[in-house]
């Protein structure tokens, strides 16, 4: 493991989930050690303490003018809870990873506004939130649907024509039980005049009433590559960058979720130079990067900045570095938690924040 001979005052504040949590290793719910993220930075000179994100805010400890890392979660309470905290906290601090990467995890739609507002273009795709808003729209089949959330391949269908899209729009669609008797009531018995709305119409309102009730799914739709086997997971931290081929199953377009993954394959430079285009523009000590290969050129698909896997860092005999402008493999087996302590340092000095 390569040292760093500088001196740092500064101080970092790690903010945690219950029990320390800092995901994640080797599924969303196990914790890294952040004791030892902890000592890694202390190493490194910086004043680190650990608070418990509730306590923060419900024991109102004052935060203000510090550099904050911060876990995250996948359980959608605990997620938005994280990004109200966080989205207080941004106003009087520095976040790392930042408030709009915050943003994006767990939201495909956030993530292709972002993108887009980075400069990252890439495959065609088109962010909605129901069936009816397409129609003003161009979409060639087929083409991916993805809902907003998800992931291992949850979420991602191939879709062959309009009404293969009504059809699965509809299956993710819902009404609740008891609100579904309500409706049924408002459609055959409800009969109602209102005085002050003469223009009043039992059946009009029915029908308003039945799209306001049900619950639909933010959807993503992007441009198909077909024939694609397998796609990559790069990991970057700061300097580093991890490379993972995942396979597709036969008969499935998906390789998210699959589980077959390749470590030992050598990566074009054009993959490694996408990847670091990705990274800077998105301006983060860590990112989880999907990119795809259509026979031409490199795509991104989708990212994280916090809470990925970090297969790809423990399953890889070591990483590759630009060197003289040169892309280098440097063979090394590598501690998880020290990797993300030494990217935040870099990143840190790197950006003299």
């Amino acid at each position: 493991m390569k040292d760093f001979d500088h001196i740092n005052n500064k101080k970092i504040i790690i903010l945690t989930g219950d029990n320390n949590f800092y995901g994640q290793t080797r599924k969303p719910w196990v914790s890294m050690n952040v004791m030892a993220i902890k000592e890694r930075l202390s190493h490194y000179s910086y004043e680190v303490n650990i608070y418990n994100i509730q306590d923060v805010f419900n024991k109102k400890i004052t935060l203000e003018n510090e550099i904050i890392l911060y876990s995250f979660s996948q359980k959608p309470n605990v997620r938005q809870y994280i990004i109200d905290v966080l989205t207080f906290l941004n106003k009087n601090n520095t976040i790392i990873p930042s408030l709009d990467l915050l943003y994006c995890h767990e939201n495909k739609g956030y993530q292709k506004i972002y993108k887009e507002m980075c400069g990252l273009t890439g495959l065609k795709a088109w962010y909605f939130s129901s069936l009816k808003e397409i129609d003003n729209y161009n979409i060639p089949y087929p083409i991916i649907l993805k809902t907003i959330t998800g992931s291992n391949g949850k979420g991602v269908f191939l879709i062959q024509n309009r009404r293969d899209l009504e059809k699965r729009l509809k299956k993710l669609s819902k009404i609740e039980f008891l609100k579904s008797f309500d409706l049924f009531r408002r459609h055959y018995f409800r009969k109602k005049t209102f005085p002050e709305y003469p223009n009043h119409n039992d059946y009009e309102d029915y029908l308003q009433y039945k799209e306001y009730i049900t619950k639909n799914e933010n959807f993503i739709l992007q441009e198909f590559v077909p024939g694609l086997t397998y796609d990559y997971r790069i990991l970057a931290l700061e300097g580093k960058y991890f490379a993972m081929k995942r396979h597709t199953r036969e008969g499935d377009f998906r390789a998210s979720g699959t589980k077959i993954f390749d470590f030992t394959f050598n990566p074009e430079d054009a993959l490694l130079n996408c990847a670091e285009k990705v990274y800077n523009h998105l301006d983060s000590p860590f990112l989880s990067m999907d990119i795809v290969f259509n026979g031409h050129e490199y795509f991104l698909i989708e990212f994280q900045a916090s809470h990925f896997g970090v297969s790809a860092i423990l399953k890889s005999k070591g990483y590759y570095t630009r060197i003289k402008n040169e892309w280098r493999f440097v063979k090394e087996k590598l501690n998880v938690e020290y990797e993300i302590a030494d990217a935040l340092d870099r990143y840190i000095l790197k950006h003299k924040i």
